[in-house]
Order: C-alpha cells, then structure tokens, then sequence
C-alpha cells in the first residue's frame, strides 16, 4: 500500500509533523510506501541546521531517518526558497519537489492523509 501524508503546519508549534512522521514510521514498519510532501511553512522540517534543546525532539533527525528506511520525503522547492533555505540545508534523502510531483503522489496513493489547519 502506498501511503501519502501532505504536511503545511510549521514543524515546532504543532503537532501535525509529529503524528505524520509517527505514522509513517509505523507502516514502514509493516512494509507500507510511504511518501510525505512538505509545504508551505513544513519545509522548515527539513532544515539540517536547526539546533533544538536536548529535551525537545530533532524534527529534522527524524526525517532523516524515516528517509533512510525508504520513505519518501519530498520538499516543496518554492516552499523552501522563498523562506530563505537552500539545498545545503535539507536533511540528507530529502528531496525537491513540487506541485506537479504532489499530483504524481496523489494519483498513486492508496490513502492519503493531509494535515493542515
């Protein structure tokens, strides 16, 4: 089954990024496919430079290893321009992406979970 999860919230003021990276760890887990595109203020997910306390969770840690177990981290590049960021920030596996690329995701997908406001 393959498994999309679109995420727009910023990654530290709520909690959307973590549900989506607990659920997507879990169906890898059972085999699943799993892809997660990040857009809008998401991107900052992704941001190898953040430097989070030692008690808080490392969001973009996270990701990376969700990445290197196969899944699929597409980053929104305008997203990801337009707040200042570059390819040298992106957590290794994650990639450029875009709308036409979300389209590709939603028409493969078997279930798709989008988590906004």
């Amino acid at each position: 089954m393959h498994i999309v999860l679109q995420v727009i919230n910023p990654p530290y003021s709520y909690e959307d990024m973590d549900s989506a990276i607990k659920i997507a760890d879990a169906a890898l887990k059972k085999g699943h496919k799993v892809s997660i595109f990040l857009f809008a203020d998401s991107v900052l997910s992704v941001n190898s430079k953040v430097k989070p306390i030692r008690a808080d969770r490392n969001i973009p840690n996270l990701l990376k290893d969700l990445a290197s177990r196969g899944a699929e981290v597409h980053i929104c590049g305008l997203c990801f321009e337009y707040r200042g960021l570059d390819r040298d920030a992106a957590v290794e596996g994650s990639q450029l992406s875009g709308v036409p690329e979300m389209a590709t995701l939603l028409t493969t997908a078997d279930r798709y979970v989008n988590f906004t406001v």
